[in-house]
């Protein structure tokens, strides 16, 4: 468990940048905290919120000095659209680091991210990439404009794609590459799967990593109200030993991240 306590304080907008694909990073000033891949913030505008609760994204990007950070949004309901809407100079509300991140003791995973789920993977490229050891990314979309972001870890991974209309990378939904990754090698036994993107193709991700003898490990995109384990709104059924008997767990402080076998279908 990470012991660092979260900040909530307004931050002011550098820019928002376009990934493509409708997709696009908020660049805010700093501080930000030290945060681990796979923690995460609740962020809201300052003023003229639209919606009653603050929205959880994780960490896209940092400085090294924490002097600014970025998030991956894509605008879909009115508190996205919200956020993307905002002017340089505009406040952003920012809650966290929240949660608990990918595991620290994996020297070299295999990650899988679908569409918006490539959050988590940028600041791990970059930290793999400072010790040498630039991590596998299998990134998976429906075509080549949803594969916002690409350009960004190009540069810090061994990126491998896949698109299911075939217009960039593998032909095919992404596990079908890591299963085509497998069998040239490229993947092996005893390798550790980390997961992020929409529930059905984490799901799919974890029943093929089963099914392989593969650990995956799983960030949720579970909705979460509060983001610090007042509402009880962000349960998931789990099992095994990290929850001593309880059936339930709160995502936004046990999670996002689970390892697949710990949760209840």
């Amino acid at each position: 468990m990470l012991a660092r306590p979260m900040e909530s304080r307004v931050h002011r907008l550098l820019r928002c940048r376009d990934l493509g694909g409708g997709s696009f990073a908020l660049e805010v000033d700093g501080p930000i905290p030290p945060t681990a891949p796979g923690q995460f913030y609740m962020l809201r505008t300052e003023h003229r919120w639209p919606v009653q609760l603050p929205r959880p994204f994780s960490l896209y990007d940092r400085a090294p000095d924490g002097s600014w950070g970025s998030f991956l949004v894509k605008p879909v309901g009115e508190g996205t659209r919200a956020l993307c809407s905002l002017s340089p100079g505009d406040g952003v509300v920012l809650n966290g680091p929240l949660g608990q991140p990918f595991p620290r003791d994996v020297a070299d995973p295999v990650c899988v991210a679908g569409g918006v789920g490539l959050a988590p993977f940028l600041l791990l490229a970059r930290e793999a990439k400072a010790k040498g050891a630039p991590v596998r990314l299998l990134f998976g979309g429906r075509n080549r404009a949803a594969l916002a972001g690409l350009e960004d870890l190009e540069p810090l991974a061994r990126v491998h794609t896949s698109t299911d209309d075939g217009s960039h990378g593998f032909r095919g939904m992404v596990t079908g590459l890591l299963e085509d990754m497998l069998q040239k090698g490229e993947v092996r036994a005893g390798d550790v799967v980390f997961c992020c993107g929409p529930d059905p193709m984490m799901h799919a991700v974890a029943k093929l990593c089963e099914k392989l003898g593969l650990r995956c490990f799983l960030s949720l995109e579970t909705y979460m109200a509060c983001g610090y384990g007042v509402c009880n709104g962000c349960s998931v059924r789990v099992q095994g030993a990290r929850f001593k008997g309880w059936p339930y767990s709160k995502t936004c402080m046990e999670g996002p991240v689970y390892e697949s076998c710990e949760l209840v279908n």
